[in-house]
């Protein structure tokens, strides 16, 4: 028997990744600010993410797993947390099409590139993703990308982001094919494992909008110059890099907007009574500003070949310079800041 929050769950032989704890009790103070009581969890495994998100979220679950075994133990772990739910014993993305929840999850061992289309037809409110993908993602198998994303991009050195926009790109472009717009909740990357947190509303107009924050990152590799710009103004992109004439990469399309709510639905974090580490991860991700693609601190020291300088003093002094900036949850050497590389690089090399 393992205790995880509020459930307590058996796992029989059935998979259940310790290493997720974190990011579900992340989840669980996500779901009690996010629209929409119907949860389906469908890849559910022992359920503990659903058996979770009804005893600490207050949603009403409803599970799914391929597995005939995953289902029988899942039915047990309900019957040990006194709940009542559906249990489905079907190929999921055949069960989205099937069935409309208000919030729908996918968490599957890899890839949720299968999942996305169905999961956006099925959803009314709110979707949650994990991909666990990341060599595709965060451009070390190009292809795959190409092949799961429809996306081209390399490893850069703020790749944690990389990987969140190409998935969150995908996300956004599958949904306005059922006339639904996304605005993104809350989304990370951490350790082997991306998530993202989507609110849809469906309205023909909205999903239209979408694609002025879809667009290309114009990188260059030799002095990490970059800019975007959006899918619509792609052959005005320059051939060579304005900095230093070498030749510019174009990666995309991708999300450019914002990752996280707008509202600052997020700040309420503050006055929930929620485990510290949690409390303190999900203040940060509200306090990151939200303007594209961070620098990496020590990526740029090296260039320049200067001493890494503390992140505390440069955003301070970036800020007394009248710039926003802030700390990223994707990389304690990164820097989030609307001041372009010729700033930041005259900062490092200043003091």
């Amino acid at each position: 028997m393992l205790v995880e929050g509020l459930a307590k769950i058996k796992v029989e032989g059935v998979f259940y990744n310790p290493r997720m704890k974190f990011c579900r009790d992340l989840d669980m103070v996500i779901f009690k600010l996010m629209p929409g009581k119907t949860y389906l969890d469908s890849l559910s495994a022992t359920g503990v993410r659903g058996i979770r998100a009804k005893l600490e979220a207050g949603k009403e679950p409803f599970f799914n797993d391929i597995s005939k075994k995953a289902v029988k133990v899942i039915k047990e772990n309900l019957k040990i947390n006194g709940i009542e739910a559906k249990v489905y014993c079907e190929e999921a993305g055949a069960l989205m099409r099937k069935e409309k929840f208000d919030h729908v999850d996918v968490d599957p061992f890899g890839s949720p590139a299968p999942f996305i289309d169905p999961a956006c037809f099925s959803a009314k409110k709110c979707i949650s993703f994990t991909a666990t993908d990341t060599a595709a993602l965060c451009g070390s198998a190009v292809k795959s990308c190409l092949r799961k994303y429809s996306c081209f991009v390399e490893k850069v050195e703020f790749y944690p982001e990389v990987g969140l926009r190409v998935l969150a790109g995908k996300i956004a472009s599958e949904a306005t094919k059922y006339d639904k717009a996304v605005e993104f909740f809350a989304s990370w990357a951490k350790e082997h494992y991306y998530r993202i947190h989507v609110v849809v509303k469906r309205s023909p107009r909205l999903a239209a909008k979408i694609y002025e924050n879809y667009g290309y990152l114009i990188y260059c590799k030799k002095c990490l110059y970059r800019e975007y710009i959006n899918i619509e103004n792609k052959n005005n992109t320059k051939s060579c890099c304005p900095r230093c004439g070498e030749k510019l990469k174009v990666y995309g399309p991708m999300w450019l907007g914002n990752m996280k709510n707008a509202k600052g639905d997020l700040s309420k974090v503050k006055k929930m009574d929620v485990d510290k580490k949690v409390k303190e991860f999900l203040i940060k991700l509200n306090e990151e500003i939200d303007v594209p693609f961070y620098y990496n601190v020590h990526e740029v020291c090296k260039r320049l070949k200067v001493s890494p300088k503390p992140v505390d003093e440069i955003i301070e002094k970036l800020k007394e310079m009248g710039f926003e900036a802030s700390k990223t949850v994707l990389s304690g050497n990164g820097i989030r800041t609307n001041a372009s590389i010729d700033v930041v690089e005259f900062l490092l090399q200043k003091f």
